[in-house]
Parts: structure tokens; sequence; C-alpha cells
């Protein structure tokens, strides 16, 4: 193990173990930054290449699922697959065949991921860092704390 491989190894498992004390310890925007920042230093670390959008949300697309077609535009009505998790792998929400129409600006999704999904095409998916800023901001949303960056793995199953 590299001088840097383990003390950044207890740095992840450090923000993870606070991560899951979300009422004990409410979300920060500092410590979403350092969340975000550990995120990518693991990408990193283990190889895993992901791109951002202008607005920093942060996306990997999967090279098993590579679609075909168009992506998605405002006015599709999109079917995915999905799930949303917290930094530390805790599921907030997933469904299998959800189908809504695609807006830019749709007041039922968060704003991450009306951006992100428009990178996708039919049978495509991707894993979406989406930081608070794009998701449920410095309010949260039920059991999402605020300034809370999500996960989200999407998968596009039908555009119509």
């Amino acid at each position: 193990m590299n001088l840097l491989a383990k003390p950044l190894a207890l740095f992840l498992f450090a923000m993870v173990f606070i991560s899951g004390c979300k009422k004990d310890n409410p979300y920060t925007p500092e410590k979403e930054t350092a969340e975000i920042n550990a995120w990518k230093a693991k990408m990193k670390m283990d190889n895993v290449a992901y791109d951002s959008t202008a607005t920093k949300i942060y996306y990997i697309l999967d090279k098993t699922k590579i679609g075909t077609g168009a992506n998605v535009r405002a006015g599709n009505k999109v079917t995915v697959n999905y799930s949303g998790t917290f930094m530390d792998g805790s599921v907030f929400d997933s469904s299998n065949g959800y189908t809504y129409v695609h807006k830019a600006t749709d007041q039922r999704m968060i704003s991450g991921w009306e951006e992100g999904i428009q990178l996708l095409n039919k049978g495509s998916r991707a894993t979406f860092l989406i930081p608070s800023a794009k998701g449920y901001g410095t309010a949260g949303s039920g059991s999402i704390p605020p300034y809370t960056p999500l996960i989200f793995v999407i998968e596009v199953v039908d555009i119509k």
C-alpha cells in the first residue's frame, strides 16, 4: 500500500461513518464539499473516469449500458429505472419503470436529475453525483437533510 493510500482510506472511512450520523451531525456546506472531494479522490484512486457538467454535476457513464438514438429532451415521455443514495450508500429512493414527461425545469424532479438525464439515451445508464445546489438545497426534503449531495444511478428504459 503506498504512503497516501492508507491515510486516504482512513479519511474515506471517517467520512462514511460521519455521514451515517445524519440526525446528530447535520450537513453543512463544508461537510458537503469534503464529501464530494472524498468521492472524487476515491474515483481517482480506483481509476474510475468521471466527468462533470458546467454546473458541477459529476457523472460516470456505464460502458456496459450504452444506449442508442437521441438523448432525452424536453417533452419526451421517459421511463427509467433508478436508485437514489446518500454518499454512505444508504438508499433513500428507488423505482423500476418510473415514467414521467421530461421538462427542462420539471417541478417534480430536482434540477440535477433534469440536467443529468439529458446526457442519456434509450438503454444507457449513468451514475450521477448531484450536489445539494442541484438537489434539495439548503432546506432538504423529508429524510434528506440540507446541503446533502446525492448519488443517483439512472437507466433510461424507454423514450417516447
